[in-house]
């Protein structure tokens, strides 16, 4: 489940992307819904696209790195090229890992990243990202759905 992120709040991910061999399942521009159901909601501050990376599960971060590996060296000269575009701010690899933190049996989580692809990632100004995310996920996110709704506290930007 290893995603590659590219943004930048000036960066037109269409036209880079019209020339590149990435193959996005997200593009996104600032000013836009960060959700198409919820027109109103929270929009999106920059512009960019996600790539697929691994298909590996949130309990496989080795089998994500190893494809990662794989893309870093597959796409080198992409990247190069998206990180010689000024108006493109970030760059990263996001790994998704599930919480393993019991508070019973395990206490501490450590997670590993080879040098190989901190290398490789830092050759062509990639960073690094693990999002932690709880094993009851699902059964956290229904729950949330049957509670009362109330206002947002998140800032909203509003396109100029």
């Amino acid at each position: 489940m290893c995603v590659l992120r590219v943004s930048g709040k000036h960066f037109d991910p269409v036209k880079f992307l019209g020339s590149s061999t990435l193959k996005p399942y997200s593009v996104f521009h600032a000013g836009e819904p960060r959700f198409a159901s919820q027109s109103n909601g929270e929009i999106h501050a920059v512009s960019g696209f996600k790539v697929d990376v691994s298909r590996h599960s949130r309990d496989n971060l080795s089998g994500q790195v190893v494809d990662a590996i794989a893309f870093l060296v597959k796409h080198e000269q992409t990247l190069l090229k998206l990180r010689a575009i000024a108006e493109v701010d970030d760059i990263l690899l996001d790994f998704p890992v599930n919480l393993q933190i019991d508070r019973q049996n395990i206490l501490t989580q450590y997670e590993y990243f080879p040098p190989k692809l901190i290398a490789l990632a830092g050759a062509v100004g990639c960073g690094l990202e693990i999002s932690i995310y709880p094993r009851d996920l699902l059964q956290l996110a229904k729950s949330r759905q049957e509670l009362p709704r109330h206002r947002s506290r998140t800032r909203r930007i509003r396109p100029r």
